[in-house]
């Protein structure tokens, strides 16, 4: 652990851009502090105030390559590329000029019509499961 916080200490003080989701945890874990300036959280840049459940990065990477992660044992290696596809595709929507906000009420609509699990490959189409339905019908 010595090691690892030398390294992410190396990288803060080198003003580095931390990406991940759930940073705080895992900052609190390495005991460090990291600048807000330097944090790019998908899991507070994909919050809403008027969505209080927070979205899971399963959730999220799915939505966005409609593929699944985490399907057998937990790989930090998966999770953090998936966590760069996801925080790649929120740049985009702001490069786009669409309004997170309502990237964020798709993504709960689409979550809630199944019942925000996490999609499985061979539960669901890799294609939106939505296709051919008008936003009020998915809302």
């Amino acid at each position: 652990m010595k090691e690892v916080y030398k390294k992410l200490r190396l990288l803060i003080d080198s003003n580095c851009i931390i990406i991940g989701h759930g940073l705080k945890h895992d900052f609190r874990v390495c005991n460090i502090v990291v600048p807000l300036h330097l944090q790019k959280d998908t899991m507070l840049l994909y919050q809403s105030p008027s969505h209080i459940r927070p979205v899971s990065l399963r959730f999220l990477y799915w939505y966005f390559s409609r593929k699944s992660i985490q399907t057998r044992e937990h790989s930090s290696v998966e999770d953090a590329q998936a966590t760069l596809k996801v925080y790649e595709s929120y740049v985009q929507c702001v490069a786009e000029g669409k309004s997170v906000e309502t990237v964020l009420d798709d993504i709960y609509a689409v979550g809630s019509s199944m019942s925000m699990p996490t999609p499985k490959e061979r539960d669901y189409p890799t294609t939106d499961p939505r296709e051919g339905i008008t936003p009020e019908e998915a809302r």
